[in-house]
């Protein structure tokens, strides 16, 4: 049923309005659900009306007041496209006025075999300290203008979303730069080193991970703890893990073998049949750079992506650009795994490396970012510099089917 928003609608926003300040950005995408959220200067009311393009004013939902403000969309076509409109109450309670708006799509559904991603990691680039917060580093702008060019229909994030891991710096480093692709575009995001701060390695790590990173994170819908989780995509299967308790941050949820965190991640792999099946994790299970492997976390893992063939790994953690061969063991195998580094989002690149590993197909220390390409049986990633330069091309085919 339509419902009619209840106020009067002002031309524009009047003299001390309730303002957005962050977003709106989205989150939680699926081929039925979208949320659409952001952050007022002030604890306020919000409604927000929607529809498929162009009625964007098919149905009104209204929110309580406060200044995190979060609107999940529920029962909606697969693979179409809505538009929204956010208002705001103006001083006197009398009138409202459109305070943003915007565009999505909902993903495809399963039986749809073709969809795109970006992917990127590392890309919190601003310099520490209250002179340098309105700072972005200029491979990150860069990087961002070539991404706001394209229509993907959601991202991925490998971690190191803010430099600080502060949320009053994360308006600077990661809602401003990428404020395009968020409006229109579902973020999907796993914590790195710097989203458990500078005590990750103590007990502090919990309340700054909730302080800083989960009052805009969204995935769960939640935004609470833990955060891992999956999400599916026409013939895919995105996991999305918390690899932080490897990296040192006691706060991170265990993914140890027999924890919580591995049971969950064997048990979803096991219940899926999708055609493709993919791993975003932070901390590196192959790895030709400055960090190298986590053995413990290579000999726990890598032996559950094996058993359950996943298709490719996306890590972040170093600065650069790495592709490994398909790999089994260590050992290079047709139709194994291929891990890919990508931690080249726009913090200054890491010095190139001293020895080549057998393993490692491609190693880049630049800026850079990535366009997955899924077409049935097909996987293309197209992995891009700073000026939209092409860096590498990477496919996997799967046999036909008998």
């Amino acid at each position: 049923m339509r419902l009619i928003l209840p106020l009067l609608l002002a031309l524009s926003a009047p003299a001390g309005a309730a303002q957005i300040v962050r977003g709106p950005y989205l989150a939680a995408g699926a081929h039925d659900s979208m949320t659409v959220r952001f952050r007022a200067d002030v604890s306020t009311v919000a409604w927000l009306r929607y529809g498929i393009a162009p009625d964007c004013e098919r149905v009104t939902t209204m929110n309580y007041a406060t200044r995190e403000h979060r609107f999940p969309l529920f029962g909606l076509l697969a693979d179409t496209t809505y538009c929204y409109r956010i208002f705001l109450p103006e001083p006197t309670g009398q009138a409202v006025y459109k305070a943003a708006e915007g565009r999505f799509k909902t993903f495809p559904p399963a039986e749809k075999e073709a969809f795109t991603f970006l992917a990127f990691g590392e890309s919190g680039s601003a310099s520490a300290g209250d002179a340098m917060r309105e700072v972005v580093h200029v491979p990150q702008a860069e990087l961002a203008a070539q991404m706001d060019r394209l229509s993907p229909d959601f991202v991925i994030h490998t971690g190191g979303l803010v430099a600080s891991g502060l949320d009053e710096d994360a308006d600077a480093q990661y809602f401003t730069p990428y404020a395009g692709l968020l409006r229109r575009t579902p973020f999907f995001p796993v914590p790195g080193s710097s989203e458990y701060g500078p005590e990750a390695g103590t007990a502090e790590g919990k309340g700054f991970l909730r302080e800083n990173y989960s009052p805009f994170q969204s995935v769960p819908l939640t935004g609470l703890p833990p955060h891992y989780y999956y999400f599916d995509v026409a013939n895919a299967r995105f996991i999305a893990l918390d690899s932080n308790s490897f990296g040192g941050a006691a706060a991170a949820p265990a993914l140890a073998r027999n924890s919580k965190q591995y049971k969950w991640l064997d048990y979803v792999l096991s219940r899926t049949k999708k055609e493709w099946k993919f791993v975003i994790l932070h901390h590196p299970l192959y790895s030709s750079g400055e960090y190298g492997i986590l053995e413990e976390m290579n000999e726990t893992l890598r032996p559950l992506f094996e058993k359950h063939q996943i298709d490719a790994v996306f890590q972040g953690h170093e600065r650069v650009y790495e592709r490994t061969s398909a790999l089994v063991g260590d050992s290079v195998t047709e139709g194994g795994i291929v891990y890919l580094t990508l931690g080249g989002g726009g913090r200054s690149p890491a010095a190139p490396r001293e020895e080549t590993a057998e393993w490692s197909e491609k190693f880049l220390p630049e800026p850079h970012f990535a366009e997955g390409r899924v077409n049935g049986r097909l996987f293309t990633l197209m992995v891009y510099g700073k000026d939209g330069t092409v860096l590498d091309i990477f496919r996997i085919e799967k046999p036909a089917l008998p």
